[in-house]
């Protein structure tokens, strides 16, 4: 979760099933074994890991081959001086 206000003292950087309740004056306590802290905020943003659930139902699709050749001809010659020379001529064209 995220808070739209300061941490409080003593607060750790990760805490283990925690519980977060919004009190009557607009404050949060989250609450755990290692104590409890009172977070006086605006807005409270829960964010969620998404990625594992989005490519399991859209699978990332393979590039073409020819845009691989490209970009590891491109990447290769951006390694060498020489290369990232006749890159930047290529571009300014």
């Amino acid at each position: 979760m995220a808070f739209s206000g300061p941490a409080p003292e003593g607060l750790p950087e990760a805490l283990e099933a925690a519980t977060v309740e919004q009190l009557e004056d607009g404050t949060y306590r989250i609450a755990c074994e290692g104590g409890e802290w009172l977070v006086a905020a605006t807005a409270a943003h829960v964010h969620r890991e998404v990625a594992t659930a989005f490519y399991r139902v859209v699978p990332p699709q393979r590039p073409r081959w020819s845009r691989r050749v490209f970009w590891r001809i491109v990447l290769g010659l951006a390694r060498r001086p020489a290369g990232r020379r006749l890159l930047f001529a290529l571009r300014r064209r």
